[in-house]
């Protein structure tokens, strides 16, 4: 069993219950586990946790702080992840679309939160819109999604590849090697990191530069 949300997700008049294949979630055997997050902007978030090769694991819905402060009382807080980096560093994220819009009385909720998260030995993030939708690396990070499973394991593949096609230039000279390595094989290695593109400079395509990591 994975671990549970420390409250119930549910769908609601602002909240939009999406579904994501996480292969960073522990408490499956199966190639992902079916997580829940509560907006379209937090599953897209989740597809940089999942290509950050930094990132170990992530936690939707994690742990409930209870809030006290001059200006609050009991308030119930519940950050968006929790996150743990391959560094051995931990943190909580909120994830929102523009901080700058949130009311006060909210600010000063996440800054309450924050001080209680240190007490615990975590970090504090706060990320939005624009730092998860940019393109052409959420597109990529999309694409590549659909070839991440847990525990794949193409060590084998790879050193034939690289016997194969020593020093390629482009996706091409991979996915067109002679050893017989599906195309499918190369993009689950780039989702693996083992080959390096850069998802930033454009949608991966056969013209896309690549190097062995």
């Amino acid at each position: 069993m994975g671990r549970k949300p420390a409250r119930r997700i549910k769908r609601s008049a602002v909240k939009n219950i999406h579904k994501f294949p996480s292969t960073k979630s522990e408490g499956s055997c199966q190639p992902y586990r079916m997580v829940l997050v509560e907006s379209m902007l937090e599953k897209d978030f989740c597809f940089h946790l999942e290509g950050n090769d930094d990132v170990l694991r992530y936690y939707p819905q994690p742990k409930t702080y209870q809030l006290n402060s001059e200006r609050l009382r009991n308030r119930n807080y519940t950050p968006d992840f929790e996150v743990h980096l391959r560094d051995g560093r931990k943190l909580f994220v909120e994830v929102k679309k523009d901080f700058s819009n949130l009311d006060e009385i909210y600010l000063h909720k996440l800054e309450v939160a924050e001080k209680e998260m240190l007490i615990d030995g975590y970090l504090f993030a706060r990320v939005d819109k624009a730092a998860i939708r940019i393109e052409p690396l959420l597109s990529n990070l999309k694409w590549l999604q659909r070839y991440r499973r847990t525990g794949l394991n193409n060590d084998g593949l790879l050193a034939i590849l690289k016997s194969v096609v020593p020093n390629p230039e482009t996706l091409l000279d991979l996915v067109s090697n002679n050893a017989g390595i599906r195309t499918e094989t190369v993009y689950q290695l780039i989702a693996g990191g083992q080959i390096k593109v850069d998802l930033m400079k454009e949608e991966i395509g056969v013209d896309s530069g690549v190097c062995y990591a």
